[in-house]
């Protein structure tokens, strides 16, 4: 008797991984679910891309360089991800993921820029490592918060902090999704199939409506429920089937992972 094998792999959804769109991504419905214009306007009204850039070394730590116009220079490795600007009263803050690989106690402290622009590639701050770092106001290893510029106000539209208790399973819920080729950043309806915990911090089991399979750089894009910010994207699980008789190749399918938004960013919120 064959003896079903299944075979689960997370995939952290960092800039920088050799992760690309999967081909199994498949339709859950025969129709698709059409996202209604003002939903996407307001995520996208309020989607920002992040990028880090870091000298790039080799496995001793020695700062790796290239020949550019004739000149030597100092070859930069990159982050990219997504943040989402929200209000509380007359703070701005973005939130966004808290697994950056630039961010970790190794690499911190050669952080050498941050960009963040709106989705459509324009530029709107741009900081150094030290000048980014003193903007985290909370950290937990899932989520992190930013104090936003208030200059921000003039370029974005924020959307306000929602509860992570008020949703529940078979919800629909909407976040910002970076396309895996194009680069292009457009808004997909996902289904809450459960709230769990991932190495104890609680989050959303969703599936994907449309089939798309939430790959690299979508890190930290903004997970809206009612037209309010209760998440981030945070991870992608891949599923496959080895026991498949007959089968080429192991039958595989995925779900992903978002952060649920921290309990203590909400006892902020009522207070």
């Amino acid at each position: 008797m064959l003896h079903k094998l299944l075979l689960f792999t997370l995939i952290l959804l960092l800039a920088g991984s050799a992760l690309k769109a999967a081909a199994f991504s498949r339709p859950v419905l025969a129709s698709p679910v059409v996202v209604e214009e003002e939903i996407a306007q307001t995520i996208l009204g309020a989607t920002v891309r992040i990028s880090m850039y870091a000298p790039l070394t080799d496995e001793q730590d020695n700062i790796q360089y290239v020949r550019e116009n004739g000149k030597k220079a100092i070859q930069l490795t990159v982050n990219d991800g997504l943040g989402t600007l929200t209000r509380r009263g007359d703070e701005l803050f973005i939130i966004t993921h808290d697994h950056w690989l630039l961010l970790n106690p190794d690499s911190a402290a050669s952080l050498l820029r941050v960009e963040i622009h709106d989705v459509e590639q324009n530029l709107l701050l741009q900081l150094s490592g030290e000048q980014f770092m003193r903007l985290i106001s909370y950290r937990d290893g899932g989520t992190m918060v930013l104090t936003a510029p208030d200059e921000l106000a003039d370029l974005l539209t924020a959307v306000a902090l929602g509860d992570s208790t008020s949703t529940g399973r078979s919800d629909i819920v909407y976040l910002a999704y970076r396309e895996p080729y194009e680069g292009q950043i457009n808004v997909v309806a996902m289904l809450v199939q459960k709230e769990t915990t991932y190495k104890g911090q609680p989050v959303y089991r969703l599936t994907s409506l449309n089939g798309e399979v939430v790959v690299e750089g979508n890190s930290g894009g903004g997970v809206l429920y009612n037209g309010k910010l209760i998440g981030n994207m945070w991870g992608t699980i891949m599923v496959e089937d080895l026991s498949a008789a007959g089968a080429s190749s192991p039958q595989q399918s995925s779900f992903s992972l978002a952060a649920q938004l921290p309990a203590e960013i909400g006892s902020q919120r009522s207070s």
